[in-house]
């Protein structure tokens, strides 16, 4: 892999600036010299947290550095000119240990990601025989420790989905898709097999959301979304058929048509109401809410958002929670502000905005990033075009980092719709886009 001559290159560099032969670093950290030459050229990948946090204590490398943090998760460029936000935006790592579940966490990733390397190398959809793998004798079990862990990586991956960059982190699902096919669940224990499928048809559903709404691919994320869907039906899992059956209503109303994403998003309520998670039940309204918003229909509206708040705002069970991200009362006022856009209510939609982007956590870029061109949008309808220019600029600094085109294809929306009245701040919002959607043109491109 090119990203172990990476590695292995700054090992190099480092172990020669020491004045050190191979054989002298290999005795240092235990292993021989043989070892050494075979990491330094990219042959063998570092196999190890504690094995790469030796290395880098033992050649004066920040490990980060040497694991290549900046070449594996890129931060997108910060616009040059000035952003004002009236909300606080989050810093300028994508991989903070703040955001996430700390250092240690983002460590494993880094190894998960290593590890699954060889299995495919491009996102190129689900093979053909992908389902005949499932059905595979697999040539031993698979002990019950690795899945719980395999199941606590794709946690933090699904959280992840609040920060990180969408072409990074949907690879990361493909490989982890793979991975649990290759693992055959279906001739597993039934214990085993169950864990396995649902974190196979979650890894499914976050590929499927980053593929539909950040990278622009619907077609591509309908594989995984049915997949994920055929999982969900065979393991009789409420909260994994809620899931997908919600993520499969943006791809479709994104295409424009709202009343069948509707009828999705209210397939997903009926499900999470048999069963599923308190958090999935209360996203799954507020999906609907978007929905109804979307069709114009006030009264369903209002009253699948009052559900959402009612339920979140009760002590939920985060460990049975399968959904991508996050969702609470700050989530839920960008809904209600965002639905209320769609339905042309703007001076209703900004103070619950305004309160989103006030209480949403700094490390929910994405959210934070759909609330300001919500409050975009709304700016613009109540004619104050400044304040709305401002908030674009803010969306799409977020959306340059996480790679939303969703984002950006909205504000190019609400720019050609301010663009005749020629203001600076008006042809500055369109610099911007410019400039971000090159950035991303070129991260879709290496996905």
């Amino acid at each position: 892999m090119e990203i172990d001559r990476i590695v292995g290159g700054r090992l190099e560099k480092a172990r020669r600036r020491k004045g050190w032969h191979q054989r002298e670093l290999g005795a240092a950290v235990g292993r021989s010299e043989s070892w050494v030459s075979q990491v330094e050229r990219g042959v063998a990948a570092l196999d190890s947290v504690a094995m790469a946090e030796r290395l880098a204590r033992t050649v004066g490398l920040e490990v980060e550095f040497l694991l290549a943090f900046d070449v594996r998760y890129p931060a997108d460029p910060k616009p040059t000119r000035p952003v004002r936000s009236s909300g606080p935006v989050a810093g300028s790592s994508v991989v903070a240990a703040s955001d996430a579940e700390g250092y240690g966490a983002v460590l494993r990733r880094v190894f998960a990601l290593g590890s699954l390397a060889g299995l495919t190398t491009a996102v190129t959809g689900l093979s053909p025989d992908a389902h005949a793998q499932i059905s595979r004798a697999p040539d031993h079990g698979v002990d019950r420790a690795s899945v719980d862990e395999l199941r606590a990586i794709g946690a933090a991956y699904r959280r992840s989905y609040r920060s990180f960059p969408a072409s990074s982190l949907v690879t990361v699902a493909h490989y982890q898709v793979q991975l649990v096919l290759s693992l055959r669940p279906k001739d597993q224990p039934a214990g085993v097999r169950e864990s396995l499928l649902a974190h196979l048809a979650e890894m499914a559903a976050l590929a499927g959301a980053l593929l539909a709404v950040d990278l622009g691919d619907p077609e591509l994320a309908e594989g995984y979304l049915d997949l994920g869907y055929q999982v969900a039906k065979e393991t009789g899992s409420a909260e994994t058929r809620a899931l997908i059956l919600a993520g499969r209503a943006f791809p479709v109303a994104f295409g424009g048509d709202a009343e069948s994403a509707l009828d999705y998003a209210l397939a997903a309520v009926d499900a999470a109401g048999r069963g599923a998670s308190a958090r999935m039940r209360a996203w799954t309204s507020a999906v609907a809410s978007e929905m109804y918003a979307s069709t114009g229909d006030e009264h369903g509206f209002r009253a699948s958002l009052e559900e959402a708040r009612r339920v979140v705002s009760r002590p939920v069970d985060d460990e049975r929670w399968g959904g991508i991200g996050a969702f609470d009362l700050s989530k839920a006022d960008a809904y209600e502000g965002s639905d209320l856009v769609r339905l042309g209510r703007f001076a209703e939609a900004l103070p619950a905005l305004d309160g989103a982007i006030e209480r949403l956590s700094p490390q929910m870029l994405r959210h934070r990033c759909s609330a300001h061109i919500s409050r975009a949008e709304a700016y613009a309808g109540a004619g104050e075009v400044e304040a709305a220019c401002a908030d674009g600029h803010a969306a799409l600094e977020l959306a340059g980092r996480v790679q939303h085109l969703e984002t950006v294809r909205r504000v190019t929306v609400l720019h050609r719709g301010l663009r005749s009245r020629g203001t600076a701040g008006i042809r500055a919002l369109g610099e911007h886009l410019v400039d971000v959607r090159t950035v991303l043109g070129t991260a879709r491109r290496m996905v």
